[in-house]
């Protein structure tokens, strides 16, 4: 290994770990995590400063950090199939995204530009087609001002409107997560409603405006709260629990089968070809429109509620075909 290449590799781990350490680390702790001698190091911080740009900060106390939101140095390249693995997602994203986000495309753009040629040309086409569609400037503002916030744990005031609701509510929120719709239809916003005192779920679609704060806040609970999304449906949270049974038809056995639903999913076989699925949900409210989804192939065994609601729905659409 030549000497050039030996201090290429040590200021890409110079900068790496200082990019794991947002506090910063002196020149010692430098050299102890790098084996090099202090003196290296400092050179070295010289040049990752001045001839690379890298932004570095010299904070109180000689510990050098980045400045938050940098870039880092090391170039990203991947494999033919980690490629593979990037295309589908952008795929996905191009066909579910109903407002095309420009911080989105711009990022595609970045991924394209590290992906072998014959994969890259795919993923610049959906960036095309995803720029043909009409954008909405004020959708893009909330969603930026929301990111913002949870980066930096700042509060917001949204101007939202509710789906049951046509008047327009205001509330102060500390943004926890942010989270895609399981379909990526939609984004989600969850975190502490001021209103409420709860933590609520808000649809980014619904709200009208985001403006920042000066207060900050320090989010608890957000272990559980991921734990909670893991055992939904969806991205509805509830304190609810519901042991659910659905039959399905041979029909549609094999296709059940094909998917990993929900992370307490139990597939039994039935006689005659059919398949039941037994799940355990904290909610049903994102649950109903996919059973709705395989009409007369699903059945509901449990719970009544389900069932009812489900049987209903069937009902009603029927007899509105039945009256033309």
């Amino acid at each position: 290994m030549t000497e050039q290449v030996r201090r290429s590799a040590r200021l890409v781990a110079i900068e790496e770990l200082l990019r794991r350490n947002p506090n910063g680390l002196t020149t010692r702790e430098l050299a102890e995590r790098t084996r090099f001698s202090s003196r290296t190091i400092q050179r070295d911080l010289g040049v990752l400063g001045t001839e690379l740009g890298v932004p570095l900060m010299d904070a109180e106390g000689r510990r050098y950090r980045l400045m938050p939101g940098s870039t880092p140095i090391g170039a990203v390249r991947f494999t033919l199939q980690e490629a593979r693995a990037i295309y589908l997602a952008t795929r996905q994203f191009s066909r579910r995204a109903n407002d095309p986000d420009p911080d989105a495309l711009t990022a595609m753009e970045k991924l394209a530009s590290a992906l072998p040629l014959v994969i890259a040309a795919h993923v610049e086409d959906a960036v095309r087609e995803l720029r043909e569609r009409p954008s909405r400037s004020e959708h893009t503002e909330v969603l930026r001002n929301l990111t913002v916030a949870w980066a930096e744990s700042r509060s917001v005031a949204i101007r939202y409107r509710s789906q049951s609701s046509r008047t327009v509510h205001v509330t102060g929120l500390d943004p926890y997560l942010l989270e895609p719709s399981p379909d990526g239809a939609a984004t989600y916003v969850i975190g502490f409603s001021h209103e409420h005192e709860e933590i609520r779920t808000y649809k980014l679609d619904r709200i009208l405006a985001a403006s920042l704060s000066t207060d900050t806040f320090v989010a608890t609970g957000i272990d559980e709260l991921k734990q909670q999304l893991r055992n939904s449906w969806g991205v509805v949270i509830a304190d609810e629990e519901y042991d659910v049974v659905v039959e399905f038809t041979p029909e549609v056995a094999r296709r059940v089968r094909e998917t990993n639903w929900h992370s307490s999913q139990r597939l039994t076989k039935l006689e005659g070809g059919g398949v039941r699925l037994e799940l355990h949900l904290p909610s049903l409210l994102e649950f109903i429109p996919w059973v709705l989804s395989w009409g007369a192939e699903a059945l509901v065994v449990v719970p009544k509620e389900l069932r009812e609601r489900v049987a209903a729905s069937l009902s009603a659409g029927a007899s509105q075909y039945a009256t033309g």
